[in-house]
């Protein structure tokens, strides 16, 4: 808003976005694992299995629709957007564009959050995810760079 001249550049609009961007996007994964939790039992393979395609079809047509139609407006009006369209399959499989890659996100996170079902399945978890994110940020190479880089965009989900 401020980049187009909408609103004046002032520290009040700094703080008020700052704010939302640091906790809108833990809420919205709040929110979905207590309605995940609410609304969906995975006991046996079968059901996580008929629990996948339940998320699939209420993730993904909202997620392949909106991508989809994102994408063909940014490629029939490549002139008028502030970042151009990658391809259909990249833009859908691998860099999913703002705002739905929460719904990709979260159908992946979906996918795993049934195997935490005890107290040492989920401490494993942890420490897995605690090992990936320290290589992340020791590891160098290629995966660190981008890592470094968007997360030192204001759009990036922690600071380094």
């Amino acid at each position: 808003m401020t980049k187009a001249n909408i609103l004046p550049e002032n520290n009040l609009y700094g703080w008020f976005n700052t704010t939302i961007y640091y906790f809108h996007v833990p809420l919205f994964f709040i929110c979905s694992g207590y309605l995940y939790q609410k609304y969906s039992k995975v006991n046996s393979v079968g059901s996580w299995c008929k629990n996948v395609a339940k998320k699939a079809l209420a993730l993904g047509v909202p997620y392949l629709t909106f991508s989809t139609a994102t994408w063909l407006l940014k490629t029939i009006f490549a002139d008028s957007v502030n970042k151009q369209a990658d391809g259909l399959f990249s833009t859908l499989v691998v860099n999913s564009s703002a705002p739905y890659w929460y719904l990709y996100a979260l159908f992946f996170v979906f996918l795993v959050t049934p195997t935490f079902s005890s107290v040492k399945a989920a401490a494993v978890g942890l420490v897995v995810a605690l090992v990936a994110k320290g290589l992340i940020l020791t590891g160098g190479g290629t995966a660190f760079t981008q890592y470094q880089q968007f997360s030192q965009t204001k759009f990036g989900l922690c600071s380094v």
